[in-house]
């Protein structure tokens, strides 16, 4: 059992610029940290095989061609507060009804507003839920847990060497850790994390600029993981297009939430891939 690394080291050691946004909210986390109530000895079992996050991801892909992670977001550090106030269960409701496979739900909440109350609430639809966070440190696993959540984020720029540890102590609470990767140097960090969900973040998370990721490589690092693109997908096409070029998802926040209506987005990407299917 590896033990975690000191979050404030981890903090001020990322080599990020302190301007940056994803700095600046690792900050913030890290002065959240001493209110978050001690780390209780984990409540459930690792998951034995594919977690029931993991599943709903597979059968889906394998189903229609792809699964959507639908996100419930209401800020982020370089939009500000841009859907405050959406009724969360009303949201995710919509996200059911146009078939969304699972949903992410942030709980960083200076930043994005979030909140792992949302994430608990959610339990009444009974679709998985992943953690949105920005983890650094025990006790915000120990949340994700409390919260019910099936799966957690883990971002591979930011806990880079000691990505395995978190992922093995978030199984440990029986959580299904998500690596997060936003370029090839860091396929590395998920491999020894023996990761079996893999996403990239279409955005530099230094900047929160644009990417332009490609499937093709991540294939062969990861033959047998469920391959997500995050990010910068703005429209039902651009999903369809990520899914075309070979990852099994796509995890869309910003657009499903500045759509007047989402159910018709999501139903728009996977009309198109039942369209394609042979």
């Amino acid at each position: 059992m590896s033990r975690l690394p000191d979050a404030t080291a981890l903090v001020h050691g990322t080599g990020l610029s302190s301007g940056s946004h994803l700095q600046r909210v690792l900050v913030s986390e890290l002065a959240r940290l001493p209110g978050l109530p001690v780390p209780p000895p984990p409540r459930a079992l690792p998951p034995a095989g594919p977690g029931p996050f993991e599943s709903a991801l597979r059968r889906d892909a394998h189903r229609q061609g792809g699964a959507v992670i639908a996100e419930y977001k209401q800020a982020s550090p370089s939009l500000g507060p841009f859907a405050m106030g959406t009724p969360l269960l009303d949201q995710l409701q919509t996200y059911v009804d146009g078939g969304a496979s699972a949903f992410s739900i942030l709980a960083e909440p200076a930043y994005f507003r979030g909140s792992a109350e949302h994430i608990a609430k959610a339990v009444t639809l009974g679709v998985p839920r992943l953690y949105k966070g920005f983890v650094i440190a025990e006790a915000q696993l120990a949340e994700a847990e409390a919260s019910g959540a099936e799966a957690v984020l883990l971002i591979a720029r930011v806990l880079k060497e000691h990505t395995g540890a978190f992922a093995d102590a978030a199984r440990r609470r029986g959580l299904e850790p998500l690596v997060e990767l936003h370029n090839l140097t860091e396929v590395g960090f998920a491999q020894a994390a023996k990761a079996r969900l893999v996403g990239i973040n279409a955005r530099d998370l230094s900047t929160f600029n644009l990417g332009a990721p490609t499937a093709d490589p991540l294939r062969r690092a990861f033959p047998e993981a469920v391959l997500i693109r995050e990010s910068g997908l703005a429209t039902p096409e651009d999903a369809r297009t990520a899914l075309r070029a070979g990852f099994d998802a796509v995890l869309i926040g910003e657009a499903l939430m500045r759509s007047p209506d989402p159910r018709d987005f999501l139903n728009r990407i996977l009309v198109g891939l039942r369209t394609e299917a042979p």
